[in-house]
């Protein structure tokens, strides 16, 4: 009776025993099988924004750098031409039509949501530019315009049209001026891209338009 009495002990131990494994394990199957919590959610939201937040500055920083690509480009392209035409020639060649050139085109409203072939503008100033050395492969959306020369003349802030002062000198013994203008959205607001041998840096006014 007594070995009995120890095996029916044994019996409802472990009869306890896988109970409470049975409990444990519901209770670990509803929390593996539950929802997310509100601290959850709000940290996948969060989360969510942040990545939303970085795509658009990521977008708007490439469409930013793809309009202001080609005026850069062509602009510094036509500084270094002016400086090699100035080591054969000791002076730049002045392009005809001056700073408010829109070589190819034959007005700045005339770029609105519009390409050119570079050699499609009137051939007298593609010969000028073909002298220069500066012929883009591909179309362009802005119009170009470049004035050289030595002593006055030196464009100013009213000659190119744009709000900003760039603190140009008046003469220069040699001296040339190179703008870019275009409206590409057709708003009305054009954007400007000056350079200059007075400074490596490019000056730009409306980029985003």
């Amino acid at each position: 009776m007594k070995a009995f009495g120890v095996h029916g002990r044994t019996r409802r131990v472990l009869a306890r025993d896988l109970l409470r494994e049975a409990v444990v394990m519901r209770c670990r199957q509803r929390a593996s099988s539950r929802g997310f919590t509100l601290i959850e959610t709000m940290a996948v939201v969060l989360i969510i924004g942040v990545l939303a937040t970085l795509a658009v500055y990521g977008v708007r920083k490439y469409v930013m750098a793809a309009k202001t690509s080609e005026p850069i480009e062509i602009i510094n392209s036509i500084r270094a031409a002016q400086e090699s035409y100035k080591d054969e020639t000791f002076g730049y060649l002045p392009i005809t039509g001056g700073v408010t050139g829109t070589f190819p085109f034959a007005n700045a409203a005339a770029t609105v949501n519009k390409k050119l072939a570079w050699d499609s503008g009137p051939s007298a100033t593609l010969t000028d530019w073909n002298q220069l050395g500066v012929r883009p492969s591909a179309s362009v959306q802005f119009g170009y315009g470049c004035a050289a020369g030595k002593g006055a003349g030196v464009p100013q802030q009213a000659d190119l049209g744009i709000g900003q002062t760039l603190n140009y000198p008046t003469t220069a013994p040699d001296w040339y001026v190179v703008r870019a203008v275009a409206d590409r959205d057709g708003n009305g607001v054009y954007a400007y891209f000056v350079g200059s041998n007075f400074t490596d840096g490019i000056y730009g006014e409306n980029e985003s338009e």
